[in-house]
């Protein structure tokens, strides 16, 4: 289950099959297309100008840097409820995770019918990650490699060694978290560039090579360590819970109510590392739709007939290519805009800033997220219903949904766009005023803090036109207005 196919089959990927049975489709792929009431560039010029609106907005009537904690955020005692669930939820992760792994291995052979797919790649990738960021971090207590080393460490305590499995090896510093930003981009590599990521046994293969890895680096370097600068889904989906309005407290017997993105501007500046992270949390969802775009397909085509490769060599040299290129165009965009900034405040380098404000685009992320993926998640994610009564294709009903049918006709081609336009102007909206409130704390003068500000809100612009227009190509049809269907 995978979220856009590679790009070798971008041009023939088509929704019939998902409209005639609960199957298997990429992520934009509706059967239809949406004809514009107007001209796909009056939505996309209105969009910008909104965005550019807001920085003017932001530049006027804010005027006080954020408040510092706990002023500004309400804390709610917990008691040992905390404790409670995660004594409950770390089993139950570690039973998901081996029966996801046991359905690739011995389940059925298609995807359709096989638990690991649709639990991987809809569930958890894409239903967790919306989870976390609009509620809270909930993945330290269903993280299943934290429950099996935290057991197993348990285990080896229990029996007389007090050190536990950790060997206590010094992290290479100069190492930062760019592992975890090559993890990231190799995970993203296997969704959407490898053809048989959907495939249940292959699946279960990848599930336990990273479960080996992830293990290996925590018994190495020490759980906390591994986790802080190597685990890509540790720092993936605490990044994203950085903007949620629930974080656990101090005392992990309490959770504090905050507003929706404060996370990101109450900390210190991050690391390089973390700079790369974030750009390519944008970046990979990007290319994602970028891999449906007519563009891609003719881009494929093209480099199928210059160097005779197969079409599945192809699609793998494009792909790689792809993911690393957009990634990279998106650095140096942003680097780009810090320059500018470091040349308008003169104290500060452009290293400086990038590690200031790049938390700033995290919203932009789960924007890319929500325009990219809400209407995959509620539609494609309705087959985990009757999957859980049949987990391994058997034909079981364990729980009495297995004939449970999608319902297919939830969303439309008219509905996906609107909510595509609507949260991706929300998103940088979001980010530029993060952006400007940063740059009050850090500043001070409201025009110091306009002009560092100033570049973001250029790059946001640039951003917000440019993922419309991926995000128009697969849903709508823009050569002439007309009614909508």
């Amino acid at each position: 289950m995978k979220r856009r196919h590679r790009s070798a089959r971008a041009a023939s990927c088509a929704a019939a099959a998902f409209l005639s049975q609960p199957g298997i489709a990429c992520a934009h792929a509706f059967g239809q297309r949406y004809d514009l009431p107007a001209p796909l560039g009056y939505f996309v010029f209105g969009a910008a100008a909104a965005v550019a609106l807001s920085f003017v907005v932001a530049a006027v009537f804010v005027r006080r840097a954020p408040r510092e904690a706990p002023e500004n955020q309400i804390v709610i005692g917990l008691g040992p409820l905390f404790p409670a669930l995660r004594t409950l939820l770390s089993p139950l992760s570690l039973v998901l995770f081996c029966t996801a792994v046991a359905a690739g291995f011995i389940g059925n052979r298609n995807p359709e019918m096989n638990l690991a797919p649709i639990l991987v790649w809809i569930v958890w990738w894409v239903g967790l990650s919306f989870l976390v960021a609009c509620v809270g971090n909930i993945w330290p207590a269903l993280d299943p490699w934290r429950a099996a080393f935290e057991g197993m460490d348990a285990l080896v305590r229990r029996w007389g060694n007090r050190k536990g499995i950790e060997l206590g090896w010094p992290y290479p510093e100069r190492l930062g978290m760019w592992p975890a930003v090559a993890l990231l981009l190799l995970f993203v590599w296997i969704e959407v560039v490898y053809p048989r990521a959907a495939v249940p046994s292959h699946l279960a293969w990848f599930a336990l090579a990273w479960s080996a890895v992830t293990l290996t680096g925590m018994v190495c370097f020490g759980a906390e360590t591994w986790r802080r600068n190597a685990d890509v889904f540790a720092i993936y989906f605490g990044t994203l819970a950085k903007f949620a309005p629930l974080d656990i407290g101090p005392n992990r017997r309490s959770v504090v109510l905050r507003p929706p993105g404060r996370g990101l501007i109450a900390g210190e500046a991050v690391s390089y590392g973390m700079v790369g992270f974030v750009i390519a949390m944008l970046s990979t969802v990007m290319f994602d739709g970028l891999l449906g775009t007519q563009a891609m397909t003719i881009a494929h085509a093209a480099l199928a007939d210059w160097t005779m490769l197969h079409p599945l060599a192809g699609g793998y040299v494009l792909g790689t290519a792809g993911i690393l290129g957009v990634w990279l165009v998106f650095l140096a965009a942003y680097l780009l805009a810090c320059a500018a900034t470091a040349r308008l405040v003169r104290d500060r380098s452009t290293g400086a800033i990038a590690r200031l404000f790049v938390l700033t685009l995290v919203p932009i992320a789960i924007a890319y997220l929500i325009a990219h993926y809400l209407h995959y998640l509620l539609v494609q994610g309705q087959l985990i219903i009757p999957l859980l009564s049949d987990p391994l294709g058997r034909r079981w009903d364990l729980f009495g949904t297995a004939s449970y049918y999608p319902d297919i006709g939830l969303l439309d081609a008219r509905f996906v766009w609107n909510l595509s336009l609507a949260s991706i102007v929300a998103g940088h909206v979001i980010s530029i005023w993060l952006a400007h409130r940063l740059a009050l704390r850090e500043f001070g003068a409201r025009g110091m803090a306009v002009k560092a500000s100033a570049p973001l809100t250029v790059l946001m612009v640039i951003y917000t036109v440019v993922s419309l227009l991926i995000i128009a190509d697969p849903l709508v049809q823009y050569g002439v207005a007309s009614e909508s269907r």
